[in-house]
């Protein structure tokens, strides 16, 4: 039977899975277990709910090959967050390169195969459920080095690890892939840096995977700015046991087109997470992000809070849901989505969802889209600001709850900068 249209790229990744060298017999058996459910469940189709918003027909429509480990010299053009003052692992189109910045901060220790099989096993699995399932199970195939950390608890202020996932390759795909395992009362700041050019097509199709134990502290510091011909696709999952705490603080300001599923399981007493971030989506890029706390423990808390902003023919959209599980009593969630539109032809969609399945919990949500204030615009103006100006204050000012959030020392700084010079080419292009 001749293959459809829709099955021709899967045939084309499953020739480049078989075509994959050096591989051990139960490593071969476990990709080829990822890749049969990701060529079960495919690309989403237009009727997929989880994709109402977002087509990827662009990318399906493109043959991109595995990127291949290639020297550290090729990143030399994309620089990383060079303000923070943290150990910084380069993952370049997916292999990981490190040592250069000297021993790993205390209590932080990368694993090999060899150091904890069975953890090691099962952080190269993949989730069930979701839209971006399918991307980790492809990732589960073709991640071949991937970055696996453990971290323990110690007695001076938090770690902080730096991240750049840079990609390089020109019409390639890579597949970065990062799993955390924080001990009980451990503690550690991660700066995860997404960069590439504008020149050529690729694709980034990224894994996080961390495990929060009792009373530790996940900070994730997350900031992506591919270029304006780079497809990204991500996951994050956290898992929170008793008294731990995530907390997430995302800027998503680059790329063609971008997905980022983000979810958080409370699993235990008392558990928290915050997730709060920003996307600026302009000219014809495309950005989705879609977050979900589940509340499994009693007493647990969640904040989702993110400010987006669209212009030219930028599209944006963010869909958030709380699931309160049976027994989850005393759970407390709180979303807010507001959006900001600075052209005609932008669009945001925003979908906040509760689904509450227990008694004696707080939840509210509240979602706004519109415009600048021509009334706040008018009285800067009566009081001698040049329009573009007040215009960039007020949209400053709209983000201005996200971005006091970004308080790392260096991340905060880089992306206030990034925002506001966005900012001011945007409003000078799009001022009416």
């Amino acid at each position: 039977m001749n293959a459809t249209p829709r099955q021709d790229p899967l045939r084309r990744l499953r020739t480049q899975l078989d075509a994959l060298q050096g591989l051990q017999p139960a490593d071969r058996a476990r990709r080829e277990a990822a890749f049969a459910r990701f060529f079960e469940l495919g690309f989403p189709a237009a009727n997929d709910e989880d994709w109402k918003y977002t087509s990827l027909r662009r990318l399906e429509n493109r043959l991109f090959v595995p990127a291949a480990r290639h020297d550290m010299a090729a990143a030399t053009a994309l620089p990383a967050l060079a303000a923070i003052d943290a150990h910084r692992v380069l993952m370049l189109d997916g292999f990981v390169h490190d040592g250069a910045d000297g021993p790993w901060p205390e209590g932080v220790r990368r694993l090999q195969a060899t150091d904890a099989a069975a953890w090691v096993e099962r952080s190269l699995h993949w989730p069930a459920g979701g839209g971006t399932e399918r991307f980790v199970a492809l990732n589960a195939a073709f991640a071949s080095d991937p970055l696996l950390l453990d971290v323990r608890a110690t007695q001076g202020s938090a770690p902080i690890l730096h991240v750049a996932c840079v990609a390089t390759g020109d019409a390639t795909a890579a597949h970065p892939r990062i799993a955390l395992r924080l001990a009980a009362g451990a503690r550690l700041q991660l700066v995860l840096e997404h960069a590439s050019d504008g020149q050529v097509e690729r694709w980034v199709n990224c894994f996080v995977d961390a495990e929060v134990a009792e009373g530790a502290k996940l900070e994730l510091y997350r900031l992506q700015r591919h270029g304006t011909r780079t497809f990204h696709t991500e996951r994050i999952d956290a898992r929170v046991a008793r008294d731990g705490r995530v907390i997430v603080c995302d800027a998503s300001l680059g790329g063609a087109l971008a997905r980022l599923d983000l979810n958080v399981a409370l699993t235990g007493p008392q558990a928290v997470a915050e997730l709060s971030g920003l996307f600026l989506a302009d000219g014809t890029a495309h950005l989705d992000t879609h977050a979900r706390v589940d509340h499994r423990g009693v007493g647990t808390t969640s904040l989702q809070d993110y400010r987006g902003i669209a212009a030219r023919r930028g599209r944006g959209v963010f869909n958030t849901t709380v699931f309160v599980h049976p027994g989850a009593t005393k759970s407390n969630a709180r979303q807010s989505s507001r959006n900001l539109l600075l052209s005609p032809t932008a669009e945001i969609d925003t979908k906040p969802e509760l689904q509450i399945h227990t008694d004696d919990v707080q939840c509210a949500h509240g979602a706004t889209t519109g415009q600048l204030d021509p009334q706040a615009l008018f009285y800067l103006q009566s009081r001698g600001i040049e329009r573009s100006e007040a215009r960039r204050l007020l949209t400053r000012a709209f983000a201005a709850s996200v971005l006091n959030r970004m308080n790392l020392a260096g991340y905060a700084a880089a992306v206030h900068d990034l925002v506001d010079s966005r900012l001011r080419d945007l409003l000078e292009e799009t001022a009416p």
